[in-house]
This record gives structure tokens, sequence and C-alpha cells, in this order.
């Protein structure tokens, strides 16, 4: 009897001691969720135009409106460029001589730049002027904090083996909250840089813990929904952050509100337990059994003595199973040929869905309209889009979900960049680009959740770990790219959402070669996934027939030949069904 049927089978399911334990946690992820969309605000571009004192000093020319200024200094469609006239002669008093010259020319700002405040007061954008030749180091900023959150995925699993998931939340939540709050105060663009790489760190590695404290305190016939809550959590922060941003218009104010958002989980931190699945991986079981027990008690029943006996009888045998296997790392994956189909496919499917959902969150701020109310249903649909993900997986399946949610999102990135394209002052086509835009943020936060199952299904438990720390590799080099991709739309206002949808729409079609996993037991071999691939990608599998050599570790189901050559050392292994020939080691 392992933990999982001790849960569900002895003790009755979910308590609400679990559920209080949950919801309690759920305060830390709340809270640092803010700091992965804050960039939307801090990286915010108001409308902006060439400073021209004295112009638009209203002591020296008070009759000037701002449509005046801008229709008199700025040439058309520019905001980096003012007309050459020697501003220097302009001495007030109504007199606009300084501005006879009838063919003045153009040249680049040379005295600053006047920012709109209507929605921002002020943003890193507006501070350190990072508009016009100076835009590259605003990506450069939010293409560092992905590298942080990358540094933060490599950096969270020994921690959370060395220390557990709850000192872990613990660290990186204390950790989070004091680099937040000295990023309020930089001094420098570059110690800003630094500080955002750092703090990317901690934030994202600290939900990374909480998602998995969350999931291993309940059985497995409650994962998914507490995996989806955990999803939610994080969710229902990115649509209350805009609330607060929009209280809080000054880019400090609101680093340093999200900064304390972490302090209420100090309060519950410390009637938290240790997760029981961690002390009993590390031997410590007496303190396990008073968690257990206290589940136990939640739903008024007994904990046996023999039940937990066998529980840490099985766990220890299983400790010393998985002490003995084979240690797969990342290229372990693409040596059986029809693994190696699957784990390109996962990786690109996993760059793309990064890419385009972060892409999308960032660029919430070029869409027509008010940013704050962009910014909520931008991130209101991400909730959607989880719960969409719960009403398709089970009745269409998988693969099917997956391909529909890419596609589906490849098409919204595309109608956007056409309804944008051509509107020319359309209202209407404008407005339409902006809703299509945000729908398509909806089906990106699909095809997130739905690439989490699946590659969960897909690969066996040997090597599955492994699959998912390829597949959030993958997931960050999106992320990083995704700044200066966004950059592109300045030069070509096409290029963008272009790429995102033609990347959609390719995710979408290599999805079809996956096999469909949605009614099958999860695996646990290799050679069990090589055989599953050949069975349900049928297609594919004629490709490698008689043509590759698998090397197996195992020397399981192992079939002599009745024909061909074999190199020496060698059998052919058939698929019982179709009789699909590979190799392996004897």
């Amino acid at each position: 009897m392992d933990l999982d049927q001790l849960l569900q089978e002895k003790l009755g399911g979910i308590s609400r001691y679990q559920w209080l334990i949950i919801f309690a946690l759920s305060l830390q992820p709340l809270g640092s969720s803010f700091m992965g969309q804050t960039n939307v605000f801090f990286s915010a571009v108001p409308d902006y135009r060439c400073s021209v004192p004295p112009l638009d000093d209203p002591n020296i020319y008070p009759e000037l409106t701002e449509e005046n200024i801008t229709t008199l200094m700025i040439p058309p469609g520019e905001s980096c460029y003012r007309y050459d006239y020697n501003l220097s002669k302009c001495n007030g008093n109504g007199d606009l001589s300084c501005l006879s010259n009838s063919d003045p020319g153009t040249m680049e700002c040379d005295a600053g730049y006047i920012y709109d405040d209507t929605y921002f007061e002020e943003t890193t954008v507006s501070e350190w002027d990072l508009i016009c030749g100076r835009t590259t180091l605003d990506s450069l900023a939010n293409s560092m904090y992905f590298v942080g959150v990358f540094i933060g995925s490599f950096i969270v699993g020994p921690m959370m083996d060395w220390f557990g998931r709850k000192m872990s939340i613990l660290i990186l939540s204390v950790y989070s909250t004091i680099i937040g709050i000295i990023l309020a105060f930089v001094p420098s663009y570059e110690v800003y840089i630094g500080l955002r790489t750092l703090l990317a760190i901690g934030s994202t590695s600290c939900y990374l813990a909480y998602y998995t404290y969350v999931c291993e305190i309940v059985d497995n016939s409650w994962r998914t929904v507490v995996s989806t809550l955990a999803l939610l959590v994080s969710a229902i922060g990115h649509t209350l952050l805009p609330g607060v941003a929009y209280f809080l218009r000054d880019w400090r104010e609101l680093c340093l509100c999200c900064a304390l958002c972490c302090i209420p989980y100090f309060f519950v931190h410390f009637f938290i337990p240790r997760c029981p699945r961690w002390l009993l991986s590390k031997g410590l079981e007496d303190e396990a059994k008073k968690t257990i027990e206290k589940i136990a008690k939640s739903n008024k029943v007994e904990l046996l003595d023999n039940d937990w006996n066998l529980v840490v009888k099985t766990e220890r045998e299983y400790i010393e199973a998985i002490s003995k296997q084979k240690k797969y790392v990342i290229p372990d994956l693409y040596r059986p040929p029809m693994m190696r189909i699957v784990s390109c496919n996962i990786i690109y499917l996993w760059f793309v869905v990064s890419l385009v959902f972060y892409g999308l969150t960032l660029n919430v701020g070029t869409l027509a309209g008010d940013p704050y109310v962009n910014a909520t249903l931008n991130a209101f649909v991400e909730i959607i889009g989880y719960l969409l993900f719960i009403v398709c997986a089970k009745p269409a399946g998988m693969r099917i979900t997956s391909s529909i949610s890419y596609f589906l999102g490849g098409i919204c990135c595309l109608t956007t960049m056409f309804l944008a394209q051509f509107a020319d002052g359309n209202e209407a086509m404008i407005e339409a680009s902006r809703w299509i835009a945000i729908l398509g943020k909806l089906f990106a936060s699909m095809s997130f959740t739905v690439v989490y199952q699946y590659t969960v299904e897909l690969y066996p438990t040997v090597a599955r770990g492994t699959a998912m720390s390829m597949g959030s590799m993958s997931a960050r080099i999106g992320p990083i790219i995704m700044p200066f991709t966004l950059q592109l739309q300045q030069a070509i206002p096409w290029l963008t959402q272009t790429i995102f949808g033609t990347l959609g729409l390719i995710a979408g079609a290599t999805t079809l070669m996956l096999p469909e996993t949605s009614k099958e037991d999860l695996m646990t071999s290799i050679d069990q996934a090589e055989n599953f691939y050949r069975r349900n990608m049928r297609i594919i599998a004629k490709l490698f027939r008689k043509t590759e050599v698998y090397q197996s570790e195992s020397n399981d189901d192992k079939k002599p030949s009745t024909s061909g050559e074999l190199k020496e050392g060698y059998v052919f292994k058939c698929d019982d069904e179709d009789m699909y020939l590979y190799t392996s080691k004897l």
C-alpha cells in the first residue's frame, strides 16, 4: 500500500484539513504572482513627444494647448523628432515669430521628452527614457527577467529536495520580499535590470515549490483538480493586479506593494505541516505520521498502525528501487527513434506556448482602449482557459484539445494582425482586433495547461521528470526572446502577430502527430513507451521500420528473430499487433 492508496481508500479521500492547508498556502502565490505580470505596467509606454521649451512652459506660453504644440512642433506620425526651429528666439507673450521658417526640416529630440500621464504617472520607460533609440534596453530588462526564471527553474528542484517544500516556500518568499523592496528604490536602470533578474529567480521558484506541495498533499484522484486550482490562484492574482496598478500608477509604488504582498503568508506558514511525502522520502516517518493522523481525524476515521507500516514499507522499497534505477538525462529522450520524434515535438510545443502566452501578456499595452481594462480582461481569460481545459480534455482527448487550442490561438493572432493592419482608422475593426487578441490569450492559457498534462502522460515514469525539465527549459527560451520579437512591431507593425500566429498553427498541426493518451494508463518504462508510440503513431512508425537501431537498457519482452541479419549482440523486438521491428541489445 502506498500513500495514495492510504489517503484514497482508507482515509476517505481529501479532507477539510487538506483543503485548509491548500487555501492557506494559496496566500503565497496570490501575492507573488503579481510580480510575474508587473512587466505590463513597469514597461508601459505612455504617449510621448519631444520636449520643446519654452513652448511647453505654461508660464511663458499659457495660451498654447497640447494640441497646438503638437501641431506646431511635431511632424505627423513622429514622436522621436521635432521641427528644426531655433527655439532660443521664442520669448513668450504670444510671440511665435521664432517659428516663421516655412521649411524647417526635422531633428531628433534635443531637450528630452514629455509623457502623457493620463494612465501612468511614472514607468521605467518614462523615468529612464527607454524610447526611440533606447527601446532595446527595455526589451533587455524584460528578457533578463525570464533569464532569471530560467535560472530559478534549475535551482528550485534541488532546493526542494534538500530543504523540503515548505521551507523552500518560506526561504524564497523572504528572498523575493527583500529583493522586491530594494527594487522599488533602485537609483539606476542598470541596477534595476540586475535586481529584476534576481527577483525572477525567487518569485517563479516559489510558485513551483507551492505547486509541488499542493499536488503532493492529496492523493492522485484529486491531483488534477488541485493542480488546476493552483493555476487558478495564479490567474486570480494576475486578474487583481490591474486593479492595484490603477490606484498605484507609479511603478515604484506598485513594486513596493507587490513585494509586501507575500507578508500575509508569513502569518500562516508556521501552522502548515511539512509535506508528508517529502518527510517519508527523508526517513522522517514519525513526523509524516502526525500529519496523516490529522488528515484522518478531519475525515473522522482512524489511521491504523498496520496500514501506516505498509505505507512506510512501500515507500522504503520504492526509494531503494529508485536508487538502483538508471538516471535518465535529456539526451536519453532522443535515443529511441519514436521517442525522439515525440521529444522534438514537445520541445516545440512548450517553446511556442510560452512565447505566445507571455508575448500576448506583455503586448496588452499596445491594444486600443484603457490599458487597465485590457490587462484585467487579458488576465481574466486565463481563468476561463483553465476551466475550458477541464471541460474539453476528457471528452475530446488530450491530442485534439491541444491541437485545437494551438490552432485557435494562432488564428486569433493572425486575425488580429489583419484587422489592425487594414483598419485605417476604422473604430469597429480596431475594437474587434482588441477583443480577438484577448481571445488569443484565452487559447494560449488553455494550451499551457494542456502541454503540462500531455507531457506527463506521454512519457514513462522513469523519464517523466526529465521530460518535464526539458519542456520547462524550452519554455523559458520563448519568453527570453519574446521582448525582442515584440520590438519588431515598432518597425514592421504586422510582423509580431504574424510570427505568433504562424508558430501556433504549426504547433496545432504537429500536435496531431502525437498519440492520444487520455484513456491510457501511465507508462513505466522506455520500452513500453516506445511500443506505445509505434502502435499509435503508425504513419511515422513506418519510417523507422528495420532502419533504426535502439539500444534498450531493458531485457523485457525479447523475442528471437526469424529472419534478417542482425549485428552481434542484438535481437529483433516485435510489436505483437503490427510487427513493427526495432532492435534491442541483449
